[in-house]
């Protein structure tokens, strides 16, 4: 088995080393990377299938760019990191685990457990596909039993009205505070930060554009290229004028939800 370690810090990526041989001498270490270009630049060189555990924010950017730069899908991903707020990015890429620094020995032994389960009766490719579908249905299952947000309850003069998560064409934040916008161009007050709008939302058809906005993907009319890789999105309905930037490390993962 070959692995490759993408880590921008070198003291955890030879701890990282060190546990992995311990768990699994067979598994051959052939490149320990730092950053999104060299890790780019290894996989355009190195097209072989290949198990890689990738740190999330590298020396020159976020990983999940290399996967809008060169074709992964022969590469099982193993995400290593000190922050958990990624975790449900990682589910749109060929991750097996998601892991928080620092790694333990046990949780390395388990993926290389599931891995020999299944390597010896399917292709690599096969391997691959079946442990991306346990972890989608994982997901779907906790989504399910979770359940997405419905509707807000939101305070109007000295009651409350509801609005269905339908009719939002997106969500911004101005100033700290977070406004609903309907498609008809109603504007309400929402009493939850973005980050939490993002745990509670279905990714399906919300998705999180930038720092400021969370748009409804039946709100989109058209998206345009942008400078520096970035995309324009025109929101339809009452509100056309409004355009949205999605930030050049989120485009590629933008289109992609948008064309399925």
């Amino acid at each position: 088995m070959k692995a490759v370690i993408v880590e921008d810090e070198p003291i955890l990526a030879e701890a990282l080393e060190e546990k992995i041989a311990a768990v699994n001498p067979e598994c051959e270490i052939v490149a320990k990377l730092t950053g999104v270009e060299d890790t780019i630049h290894w996989i355009k060189s190195n097209p072989g299938p290949c198990l890689m555990f990738m740190d999330i924010q590298l020396s020159d950017g976020i990983c999940f760019s290399i996967f809008d730069s060169v074709d992964m899908t022969n590469k099982v991903i193993v995400f290593t990191t000190a922050y958990d707020e990624y975790v449900l990015d990682a589910f749109d890429y060929n991750s097996v685990a998601y892991l928080l620094k620092p790694v333990k020995e046990e949780e390395l032994l388990k993926i290389f457990e599931k891995i020999e389960n299944i390597k010896d009766t399917f292709s690599v490719e096969k391997s691959i596909s079946l442990i991306q579908k346990s972890f989608e249905e994982i997901k779907g299952e906790a989504m399910l039993q979770k359940g997405y947000r419905q509707r807000f309850l939101v305070p109007k003069g000295d009651g409350y009205i509801q609005m269905s998560v339908n009719d939002i064409a997106f969500f911004n934040v101005i100033e700290k505070v977070t406004h609903a916008v309907t498609f008809s161009g109603k504007v309400e007050i929402i009493d939850f930060s973005l980050e939490r709008l993002e745990k509670e939302l279905d990714p399906d058809i919300f998705f999180r554009a930038n720092r400021q906005v969370i748009v409804n993907i039946n709100a989109v009319a058209r998206i345009e290229n942008y400078f520096g890789g970035k995309l324009i999105v025109k929101i339809d309905g009452s509100n056309s004028d409004e355009k949205i930037t999605v930030s050049r490390l989120r485009a590629g993962k933008f289109k992609k939800w948008l064309d399925r």
